[in-house]
Order: structure tokens, then sequence, then C-alpha cells
């Protein structure tokens, strides 16, 4: 069967919606109405859409045009409830609707984060590491999805993306990667990637970052992140989170001989270098993957090279302007 068929699909009713996330809906009667999908604009709507469009609502136009397009129903804080919209399609009321999104697409699709390694790494800080982690994954044989607005991709193949994605936009890439064999993925958790509260129902295993490390004090707490937390997208962390210092040196769990011969073949800065192996480690690959990794470091130093020769046709055509 086709692995995406073994995630998606659950049933979310509007009766759920209303249940868990103490909603309203102006026709009691559909309570058993099932989604298929969830839409965040009006474009992505399809037959069995939920549509959640941005609040405030400016006017109806959107919510008609959902309506036109299949949506069984429709999405809106209970802020707006007062003097509401009459339409032939249900129309649920909820506190809060983006703290929530990410949790309900979650659930639509099957927490597709729990089915791979989550890494996270947050703010700009370090955002080298992430295309850098993904490389090392995938040199040591895990089918790798990277999520970053400067090279998103799923086993190689690019992915198109509108930056900065929102929760339904992540959930849904996330059960793609999943479809697709992804065993993994890295997410460059910043504000051009991610759009605030992005990561909310995403559980995140390993993350580093100065933001992550200003906002929990010691790895392994129990934390779920409050959606007023912004430095951190809502992302969920628990007991089995790692949180990786951006500056951690690994030299105590990874032989001195082959960390120096590991820094010395990668075009990238040595925080970032650092940091993605200690990520690694902290995920369980073990010291002798990371040996095998070096032996055939020339393709990991081609890897990275990559994005450094695309810039530089656009750098020297800038001074050939100047």
């Amino acid at each position: 069967m086709n692995r995406l068929a073994d995630i998606s699909y659950l049933r979310l009713t509007i009766g759920y919606i209303v249940h868990t996330f103490d909603a309203v809906c102006d026709k009691p009667f559909a309570s058993c109405v099932t989604f298929t999908s969830i839409a965040t604009k009006p474009e992505e709507v399809t037959q069995g859409s939920l549509f959640v469009p941005p609040s405030p609502l400016l006017d109806n136009e959107e919510l008609l045009r959902a309506q036109d397009m299949g949506a069984y129903g429709i999405g809106l804080e209970k802020s707006e409830e007062k003097g509401g919209p009459s339409l032939d399609i249900p129309i649920i009321y909820m506190d809060n609707w983006r703290e929530n999104l990410g949790l309900i697409a979650s659930f639509l699709l099957g927490d597709p984060s729990l089915k791979m390694a989550m890494f996270a790494c947050f703010s700009m800080d370090a955002k080298e590491v992430a295309p850098v982690l993904a490389s090392l994954l995938h040199i040591l044989g895990n089918p790798v999805c990277l999520i970053d607005r400067d090279n998103s991709s799923i086993l190689d193949r690019p992915l198109e993306l509108c930056y900065p994605l929102d929760a339904v936009d992540l959930q849904k890439t996330e059960a793609q990667a999943v479809e697709e064999g992804a065993s993994a993925m890295v997410i460059s958790a910043n504000p051009s990637t991610l759009s605030r509260l992005a990561l909310t129902g995403t559980h995140v295993d390993v993350c580093t970052g100065s933001k992550v490390l200003n906002l929990v004090s010691k790895p392994g707490n129990p934390k779920t992140l409050q959606p007023q937390e912004e430095p951190l997208y809502g992302a969920v962390f628990d007991t089995s989170t790692r949180i990786v210092a951006h500056t951690l040196d690994p030299l105590e769990v990874l032989d001195k001989d082959v960390f120096n011969q590991l820094i010395d073949v990668v075009p990238m800065g040595k925080a970032s270098v650092r940091t993605a192996i200690s990520m690694a480690l902290s995920a369980g690959i073990t010291t002798a993957s990371i040996r095998k990794a070096v032996s055939i470091s020339e393709e990991f130093q081609r890897s990275l090279a990559e994005p450094e020769k695309k810039k530089r046709p656009e750098e020297s055509h800038d001074k050939n302007k100047s």
C-alpha cells in the first residue's frame, strides 16, 4: 500500500474540532462532516477542504470562492461570530485558529513528524548548520528532506515551496517526505523560511541555536513550547528531545584525528561542522559511522560546495555591472 494512504485521511470531523478545541459550529447538525484537507489560501481549496483564511477577515469574497471550489467548511475566529457571514457550508468559530492549525493538520496527516528523525536549527546563527547536517546524514545513507528557503529538497529533489511556510504547509511537506521515503528532516528555522507558529504540531528530536538555549536551560527537560514563544515557532519538545549547543565541542565522543580530518575537507565554518556532527551524534549515529562518512568525504565536500558555485556567476555579474 502507498505509505501516504497509511497516514492520510484520518477522520477529521467538525465534531472532533468542536470537542477538542472548544469551538462552535453555526450548523450543529453538521458534526459528522469530514474534511480531507486543510487550506489557508483560496487557491489551495479542493473538494472536501477545511478553509481557514487569515484573520481578521476583510470581506466574504474568499469565503464564497472557497465554497464554490468545494470546501466543506470554513474556520473563523470567535471574535468574528457576531455578524458573521451566512453560507451554505458550516462555519467553525474558534479562538486562536492559527495556534491550533498545526495540531489539526498533524492529526489529519497522522503525525508525520513522528515517522522521521526531526532536526531543527533555530535562528539565523544556526542557518549554516542545516545544509551541512543534511549532507552529513545523506552520505551516512539516510534519505533526507531539507527545509531551507535557499535549498529545500526531498532526497535531492528540489522542492518548490512558497515561503515563509505556515504550519499547514510544513505538515503537508512532512507527510510528502514520509511518503517519498525520507527517514530524516532538517529544518532551518528562521523568519525567511518559517512563519510564526509554523512548527506547531511538529515534534523535534534534536535542535540547536542560540534562541533554543535561551529558552531551555538543560537538555532533555520536558517542555511543550507555548504559542507565544515565537522564537521557537510553536515547536514541541518532550523528554527525549536533545538540545545541542551551537559551539559544543564533540571531541570527547569523536576521535580528534577523525574530527580534524572532516573539518579539513569541508568548505564551511568550523562551528557549523562541529554543530552538525554533534547533532548527528545526539541522534544516535555512531563514531564508526562518522568515520565511514569521512572516508567518502569528497562527496561531502562536493555537495556543500555546490551552493557556493551557484552564487559565483551572480557575484561576477554584479561586479561587471559595477
